[in-house]
């Protein structure tokens, strides 16, 4: 395990405390879920950290990813024990679905690669009002324009749009799974970040479903071994599987803004110490979607983080990846400076050896949007 991520770690009491007044909340009542492996833990213990200075009185509970090992991590909040039955079955990034089986009556659910810059006892608040099953998502765009896009040939995001939904099979095999589905009536939300209530969706329901998928598979695919990283079928996996069973079950979908209001890690945001602790933010949440995320790495700050940046929205922009204006300008990593003070005071500065090991896949990384971005220049 890399240097710092040890479990038991004590916050020095001499740094500067974030917390507000808490807000009273009865057991198992609302709280947070996290999913997270050994692979993203400088990110998910930071995410915990940084939960726990804007909100101290939501709970927080881990959901173990596979690879995790409860005797070996970084985290001093509940994890969540393996369920049992078809639940326990369930693997890679459709673990979020543990959510709808956990002790929490009411939750949110936040993908590992995400950090916390506001107060979310707002949304505790009125998800505490909800009374039957719903689901909180990321309302990206209006259902009026997703419609638009979709239905009309000559829009020039329709084929973007259709990327969402569908997979390198096309939308043929989608209509063959479910029929009577409209796949594309609704704008598919992001699974990394949403809010629901337990039982919402069943272990009938997943069972169920995994049962047809594998069955479909094999006899229309033609693909005897299905695994949970599967894609053929549901684009994005565990995504798609979420839309299609809330859709298809009908769970009432709400936006959750604006109390929880998410910008994404392609996206020119500044989130630093002295803005949480002055409630500067016109956000709660950053969620980093493959665009760098804050890492121990030197190219997480200047001056190599200037030079990724404008690589990588260079190649991002011209292979039909989004990237926010402006992103080109950022000296530093979206939140790295909130994520480097909570991480130094959890683990002490951050030593030479310990950066020029994170850089070395960064270093990587770089070196393929420079040959990316050249063969963009010379392309006719």
């Amino acid at each position: 395990m890399k240097r710092g991520l040890k479990k038991g770690s004590v916050t020095n009491e001499n740094d500067c405390d974030l917390s507000p007044t808490p807000l009273p909340m009865s057991e198992n009542s609302f709280g947070i879920y996290i999913q997270t492996y050994p692979g993203d833990f400088h990110l998910s213990s930071m995410l915990v950290r940084s939960i726990q200075q804007v909100s101290p009185n939501i709970p927080i509970m881990i959901i173990p990813g596979e690879g995790f090992d409860l005797d070996n991590h970084p985290f001093d909040v509940p994890i969540m024990p393996v369920p049992t039955g078809f639940w326990a079955e369930i693997g890679h990034q459709d673990r979020d679905f543990w959510a709808f089986q956990g002790p929490f009556e009411k939750f949110l659910f936040l993908d590992a690669d995400t950090i916390c810059t506001r107060s979310l006892d707002g949304l505790a608040r009125r998800i505490a009002r909800e009374e039957h099953d719903f689901i909180y998502i990321q309302a990206s765009i209006s259902a009026e324009d997703w419609r638009s896009r979709i239905e009309d040939t000559g829009n020039p995001k329709q084929g973007e749009c259709l990327r969402l939904v569908t997979n390198e099979f096309g939308t043929e095999f989608l209509g063959k799974f479910d029929p009577d589905h409209d796949f594309f009536a609704d704008f598919p939300f992001n699974s990394g970040v949403f809010a629901s209530r337990r039982g919402a969706i069943r272990e009938i329901d997943l069972a169920q479903l995994n049962q047809r998928e594998r069955t479909f598979y094999k006899d229309v695919l033609g693909i005897e071994d299905w695994t949970w990283k599967s894609s053929e079928l549901f684009r994005f996996r565990d995504q798609g599987r979420l839309n299609y069973l809330v859709h298809k079950l009908g769970i009432p979908t709400f936006p959750i803004e604006p109390e929880l209001i998410c910008v994404v890690g392609a996206s020119p945001s500044r989130a630093s110490l002295d803005d949480v602790q002055r409630d500067l933010l016109d956000f709660h949440i950053i969620h980093y979607m493959g665009a760098k995320a804050p890492s121990p790495s030197l190219f997480s700050s200047p001056p190599l983080f200037p030079l990724y940046a404008r690589l990588w929205s260079y190649v991002g922009k011209r292979s039909g990846r989004y990237v926010a204006p402006l992103y080109h300008e950022l000296h530093e990593c979206p939140a790295f400076s909130l994520w480097r003070h909570l991480y130094e005071r959890e683990y002490g500065p951050m030593r030479l050896g310990e950066r020029l090991r994170w850089s070395w896949p960064d270093l990587r990384k770089l070196l393929k949007l420079v040959e990316r971005s050249l063969k963009l220049l010379i392309r006719p």
